[in-house]
């Protein structure tokens, strides 16, 4: 079962990379006026939208560090056996995941366009908790 965890953390280490990727790359076209390639202007749409910053500070600052926080609760797991990481781990995954339900609810109510990016860490942070939940659920019939 140890090597579940593992791997599990693996995981959830690499998704967390490639979120922060995708989020330095939207904050780096947010603040370079860069037009964002897209399959139609839904992703201008959204990101320019009055729900695009919090505090004029652009979403995916907020996107990039919750992955800087994910990588390390998750780095630091791999280090240091305790439970109370795994709780914080698990907290903020969740966080992400109503956060990401939320903003989805803006763009469909509120904005009226989609943003394929978004989605795409909106999925990230998704199979993030389902291999924490899997994880879990597995040690848990371990025992």
């Amino acid at each position: 079962m140890k090597d579940l965890k593992l791997w599990t953390n693996r995981i959830i280490l690499l998704l967390s990379i490639v979120g922060m990727l995708l989020c330095a790359y939207l904050w780096w076209i947010q603040v370079s006026d860069t037009i964002v390639p897209c399959t139609d202007d839904g992703c201008e749409t959204v990101l320019n939208s009055e729900y695009g910053k919090i505090l004029g500070v652009p979403m995916a600052v907020y996107g990039f560090f919750f992955y800087v926080g994910v990588w390390f609760l998750a780095f630091e797991r791999s280090l240091i056996k305790h439970k109370l990481l795994d709780l914080f781990l698990g907290i903020l995954i969740v966080w992400g995941v109503l956060f990401g339900v939320y903003l989805r609810y803006l763009e469909f109510a509120k904005i009226g366009d989609i943003c394929i990016w978004c989605w795409g860490s909106f999925g990230i942070t998704l199979v993030m908790l389902g291999v924490f939940i899997f994880e879990h659920l597995k040690l848990r019939k371990a025992v």
